[in-house]
């Protein structure tokens, strides 16, 4: 028996992958085709209980079969203590498959668990949360003063989304503050545009990347294509803070952009199985590069930073990231349903496992402390520099070149890196870690 199934993470990558029935026998275990009997004998045991449910249990209101199917898988992959690998009814599966194409409702945050704490991944750039100031990293303990201890992302899911125009009340507790804040956020339709960029000047070109979905790739060569049309391009900054990822073929297609006869990522599954994915050349000009990076950085958007330093095509700066380098299997069942289920993990060209780690930049920079007033204010700030970017050529309104915030220290220093050219040289041949200060910008290699 064979399935092949569209493949995606659960805040991240998205891959073809093929699953097969064990073909190695076990000693003392006969076998039906390829399936042990002990399989049958334990799941006689699962039929038996649902018979007795369905007979005997007092509430005969809430026996309801299809939801007792369901509660049966839920409680059989919460046992494998993996939060990626989860089970999905017909509308959360449709509802993963809106996300996948770029536009879905919501709040604008993708969430996890770490730490055995719901937590956002990201804030999406342009969205309700964004705008309320929720930040990556931020634990959320209620949601509607419901707690959230405990909680799969599926019933997260379940209680931030909702209608358009409908308010959530949001609890979360912050690294650097002792309460807890409050934030009333304001569900709308969320559509993502995939890539958006601008010149920082003459020659410094700047794309920021908020998610991997399908047409990232090729809006992302859209986008070096004008620059290069019109500008004599000489640096380009690719910022992937605060995104979390989505699928691997979007992935592949934006490191393929950028790298010659490369390799990108490998995937190895529970057997030592491996597919790798690599680069034949490039259609763009090789120019410096500076990959920016936090903690909100993860899966799809770690592969692409981790194929740039591994093959010294660029430089990354900001904060290490999240840490998400497995892979998941999304497998549909007859009844529209799905199941993702964790089949493999991917590592770097050269062979790093960023699971659960993440990857480290080569120059670290601290974003200063904000309030959330001047936090407020530079999130507007950006999203009216990428509104200029999308209006008519014509309007007397746009300003041609990007501004760079006052608060956004490792922008900063992705710039004076390109534009002092030898230090961007040396620090991509020597790999040599440095920090910047926030405050100055000023480089020190350690």
């Amino acid at each position: 028996m064979r399935k092949v199934s569209w493949t995606m993470a659960a805040l991240g990558a998205l891959v073809v992958y093929t699953c097969l029935w064990p073909t190695q026998r076990d000693s003392g275990k006969a076998y039906a085709g390829k399936l042990p009997l002990s399989y049958f004998e334990e799941l006689s045991s699962l039929k038996e209980v649902l018979r007795m449910i369905q007979q005997q249990y007092v509430d005969g209101e809430k026996v309801e079969e299809q939801e007792l199917v369901y509660g049966g898988i839920e409680g059989m992959l919460k046992k494998l203590d993996d939060p990626y690998t989860r089970y999905m009814k017909p509308e959360a599966f449709e509802s993963m498959q809106q996300e996948t194409s770029g536009e879905f409702g919501g709040l604008g945050i993708l969430i996890g668990i770490k730490e055995n704490t719901l937590t956002v991944i990201s804030p999406i750039e342009g969205t309700p949360a964004y705008r309320a100031g929720i930040r990556a990293g931020d634990k959320i303990i209620k949601v509607n003063n419901k707690s959230t201890k405990g909680m799969s992302i599926n019933d997260a899911v379940k209680l931030l989304r909702g209608p358009r125009g409908t308010k959530v009340t949001l609890s979360v507790r912050r690294e650097q503050d002792k309460n807890p804040l409050e934030y009333v956020v304001a569900r709308d339709i969320i559509k993502i545009p995939s890539v958006r960029g601008k010149m920082i000047d003459e020659s410094i070109g700047y794309a920021y990347v908020s998610q991997f979905i399908q047409s990232t790739g090729e809006d992302l060569d859209r986008t070096l294509t004008k620059f290069e049309s019109e500008h004599q391009l000489k640096g380009f900054i690719l910022d992937l803070r605060n995104n979390p990822g989505g699928l691997l073929n979007a992935a592949v297609e934006v490191s393929k952009i950028f790298l010659g006869k490369s390799k990108i990522v490998s995937i190895k599954g529970r057997r030592g199985e491996e597919v790798s994915y690599s680069a034949f050349g490039n259609s763009h000009k090789t120019v410096p590069m500076v990959v920016l990076v936090n903690e909100g950085s993860a899966s799809a958007s770690e592969i692409v930073a981790g194929a740039l330093r591994d093959n010294k095509r660029g430089i990354l700066v900001g904060k290490k990231s999240f840490g998400k380098g497995s892979v998941q299997t999304v497998l549909p069942l007859p009844d529209g349903s799905a199941v993702a289920l964790t089949t493999a993990h991917y590592y770097t060209p050269s062979g790093s496992c960023i699971h659960k780690v993440g990857i480290s930049p080569d120059i670290d920079v601290d974003i200063p402390q904000m309030t959330e007033d001047e936090l407020k204010a530079y999130r507007e700030e950006r999203e009216k520099t990428f509104q200029e970017s999308t209006e008519p050529v014509s309007s007397s309104k746009k300003d041609p070149f990007m501004k760079i915030s006052k608060y956004d220290s490792q922008l900063r220093v992705g710039v004076d890196l390109l534009r002092d050219g030898q230090i961007m040289l040396d620090s991509i041949q020597k790999r040599q870690p440095s920090v910047a200060s926030a405050a100055s910008g000023e480089i020190i290699k350690k």
